[in-house]
């Protein structure tokens, strides 16, 4: 992608700070698109049908049902694992280092112990249009957010990190590659490769045993293979294999060139021709200008977490000489509107503003977003410079 001029935006260390005040100031509680079922008349919504409908309602409202409905503010470890994660980038600062150990140390407790010991889990039950976990079940997209966080925040010790590596490949691999909940049977690409790479990260980067290492680096570079394996001609991947999963979109597909490149350096793998073609479709199909598109050639349809990963995408796509280091200024400039935190008008009314504030949705992604950009944008040395 050619080199885009980036309207002037504030500082992104300063809207950093901001983001996070206002999320901290909140204690990292609100509204979350799937917490529809919460309320009482998730209870007494029994059937698949009615579950999916009433999340989807409450999801998609223009107005906030929440209140209406008995719907109360979440506070998820997802958010705070995510934004621990972002907070370490800084640690250098001791305002951020502080932040980091504070919400590493909250996402560390809600590490799940039993049978499901060492994972994290949804403080929600979700009905998708191909499955159905409650929030007794941990989930590998929980459990890859709140770890890396805790990893990065270094709020995880030998024994936490060993129950991790075990619960990883105990109920969240099935073999051949890593599953969304314990137990299911579908290849969700996003999933599978941020489980290669948790996987890899605890081999090659944590204290374990040696055969236990050698265990995940082995489920983590057949996990890689098949998401490789599944690769679309024109570079896409869907979401999962199936027509029922065929779809491709941006926050996804985010995930998995971030997580398929992450696992790949650790694992040594050479994945750069799918990775250059994975970059190429993402920024051709997914992008109208500097604005995210949601689904691949699609209108323009926002959403706080396509529209936070893209930024996070256009960081790291800075970062590894697919585009010019301006593209992410001029992303974060297109979307950073809607954010409650940065907007630079925010008493004006927004359609189902709840969504635009939402802890796990939107907050904790755009500040590991802008965290990125930040590091991205400077030289070593001046990376951790923080708002005083």
């Amino acid at each position: 992608m050619e080199s885009t001029t980036a309207p002037a935006v504030p500082d992104v260390l300063v809207l950093a700070d901001r983001l996070f005040r206002w999320a901290d100031a909140r204690d990292w509680s609100g509204p979350d698109p799937y917490d529809g079922l919460t309320g009482p008349l998730g209870r007494l919504a029994v059937h698949r049908v009615l579950r999916q409908a009433l999340l989807q309602t409450v999801k998609r409202s223009p107005a906030d049902l929440r209140p209406l409905l008995g719907i109360r503010p979440l506070r998820t470890a997802t958010a705070t694992g995510c934004a621990a994660g972002a907070c370490a980038r800084l640690a250098a600062a001791p305002v951020w280092r502080e932040r980091a150990l504070r919400l590493g140390r909250s996402t560390a407790q809600a590490q799940l112990s039993g049978r499901y010991a060492g994972l994290w889990r949804y403080e929600f039950d979700v009905q998708t249009r191909w499955s159905y976990y409650p929030a007794s079940l941990p989930n590998l997209v929980a459990t890859t957010f709140c770890a890396d966080g805790c990893l990065d925040a270094g709020t995880l010790d030998g024994t936490a990190v060993r129950s991790l590596a075990h619960g990883l490949l105990t109920h969240l691999h099935n073999g051949v590659f890593f599953t969304y909940t314990p137990g299911s049977g579908v290849l969700v690409h996003n999933a599978n490769l941020m489980g290669a790479a948790l996987a890899a990260r605890l081999a090659r980067a944590t204290p374990l045993p040696a055969g236990l290492a050698d265990r995940l680096a082995d489920a983590a570079r057949r996990a890689v293979e098949v998401s490789l394996r599944c690769q679309r001609p024109d570079g896409s991947w869907p979401y999962g294999p199936g027509p029922r999963l065929g779809w491709v979109d941006g926050f996804h597909t985010g995930y998995v060139l971030l997580r398929l490149d992450q696992a790949a350096t650790l694992l040594g793998m050479d994945v750069r021709t799918p990775l250059v073609r994975g970059v190429d479709h993402y920024l051709r199909h997914l992008f109208d200008g500097p604005l995210p598109r949601y689904f691949a050639d699609a209108r323009t349809r926002r959403d706080p977490n396509n529209d936070a990963t893209a930024v996070r995408m256009a960081a790291w796509t800075s970062e590894r000489g697919f585009t010019g280091t301006d593209f992410g200024h001029a992303v974060l400039a297109a979307v950073m509107d809607r954010y409650p935190a940065l907007a630079t008008n925010p008493g004006t009314p927004r359609a189902n503003r709840a969504l635009w504030e939402s802890p796990r949705w939107s907050a904790a992604p755009l500040l590991d977003a802008l965290t990125a950009l930040h590091t991205t944008s400077h030289p070593r040395g001046q990376a951790t410079a923080a708002a005083r």
